[in-house]
């Protein structure tokens, strides 16, 4: 009979079904989602209507302010959604931040023994590869995100106030400025799924190695066999 094949899309697919605790799922949910989406959307057709129609024509303040109106209410429906329901402490962050270890656990260790059924030399092969990748990814992401995450938020927060602290309302960007707005959101966009895909080959690249490991209880029966062997036969 031919052994069972691993591959990395099936060990995807078993992380993706993994159950998720109510903190993790409330973290950003789908209400918010739904809100900021909303209120992309309103703001790309407020802009639109006062950039591409007369300004002096009164169904172009109109569109615009559905598009404004649109658009706070998609930012205070995700506002709201996301609002904690008690006002967070340290102690009770470092409470929840442990609830969700502890369900976090059984689920890890059920991936390990879900890898641990296939051959070793598949488990094998699927790490050697898997960490090569991830060292790969690690070299070429600061080609596209730079140093970020080594310097900080503070100095992107001051840079962003010097940008827009004379800016005035409502704002008349050109044609290029709009362009360049949309390239800085796009490639945000990309560095956000690079990170995701390197978080995803970090996890591959843990559980691999923790399937290679011997479980404790067979590391108990080893020892257990050593120590009769050489009761059994001295030398």
């Amino acid at each position: 009979m031919e052994p069972m094949k691993l591959r990395f899309e099936a060990l995807d697919a078993k992380i993706e079904a993994l159950s998720q605790s109510t903190s993790a799922k409330a973290a950003f949910p789908k209400r918010a989602k739904w809100g900021y989406s909303a209120a992309a959307v309103g703001a790309l057709f407020s802009f639109l209507s006062v950039e591409l129609l007369p300004s002096n024509a009164i169904y172009t303040l109109v569109l615009a302010s559905i598009g404004l109106v649109v658009e706070i209410v998609g930012v205070i429906v995700a506002g709201i959604s996301q609002m904690p329901k008690t006002w967070p402490t340290f102690a009770s962050e470092r409470r929840d931040f442990a609830r969700q270890l502890d369900f976090d656990l059984p689920h890890h260790l059920a991936l390990v023994e879900w890898l641990r059924t296939f051959p070793l030399d598949q488990r094998e092969a699927l790490n050697e590869f898997v960490s090569y990748r991830h060292e790969r990814m690690q070299e070429k992401l600061p080609m596209l995100t730079g140093s970020i995450e080594k310097i900080g938020a503070l100095p992107i927060v001051i840079a962003l106030y010097l940008q827009f602290k004379d800016m005035q309302w409502p704002p008349h960007p050109s044609w290029v400025e709009v362009l360049l707005i949309f390239a800085l959101v796009f490639g945000y966009w990309l560095s956000v799924m690079q990170i995701s895909v390197r978080l995803r080959l970090q996890l591959y690249d843990k559980l691999l190695s923790k399937s290679l490991t011997q479980p404790p209880a067979d590391n108990a029966e080893d020892k257990d066999r050593e120590s009769k062997s050489t009761l059994s036969f001295p030398f």
